[in-house]
């Protein structure tokens, strides 16, 4: 198994594909909250290695308004 050397503290990472064909890589949950899940094409958690489901992208968005 890899470890992943620059996510030390456990942070969760994602690479965020928007369907302008823009990618945000290895970015945090805060970069990703408030943007609109309709620009969203699909979201890849680095370090779960595994897609993300859209609700969790809907929830990913939303976050900005606990903060």
């Amino acid at each position: 198994m890899v470890r992943d050397i620059y996510n030390k503290r456990g942070v969760l990472l994602y690479n965020v594909h928007f369907k302008d064909g823009g990618l945000a890589n290895r970015v945090t949950d805060r970069a990703i909250c408030g943007l609109r899940p309709v620009d969203i094409a699909w979201v890849w958690n680095v370090s779960e290695r595994r897609r993300v489901a859209l609700d969790e992208i809907r929830n990913l968005c939303k976050l900005s308004s606990e903060i």
